[in-house]
């Protein structure tokens, strides 16, 4: 079952992450007019670049796991969970 989710997950992850992620990168201010002028800017740039990265990538895991269990549970891996109990 281990490996039916891991290749689930890496299969979708990308296909949500991004457009989920260049979504959220082109609405925010901060990163689309940052002037870049001095070495603070480049670092807050990377900070804000890299926190929505974790912060969303958490939240693509987080939708597609709640996928997993949805169809888990209504799909047709529940039938076949019946069949071999």
């Amino acid at each position: 079952m281990k490996s039916e989710f891991k290749r689930y997950f890496w299969k979708r992850f990308w296909l949500i992450f991004v457009p989920l992620y260049l979504m959220a990168i082109g609405n925010e201010s901060y990163i689309v007019s940052n002037p870049l002028m001095q070495l603070e800017d480049y670092g807050s740039f990377l900070f804000f670049i890299v926190f929505y990265f974790i912060g969303y990538g958490a939240i693509t895991a987080g939708i597609l796991h709640l996928l997993w269990r949805g169809g888990r549970r209504m799909g047709p891996l529940n039938r076949e969970e019946k069949v071999r109990e």
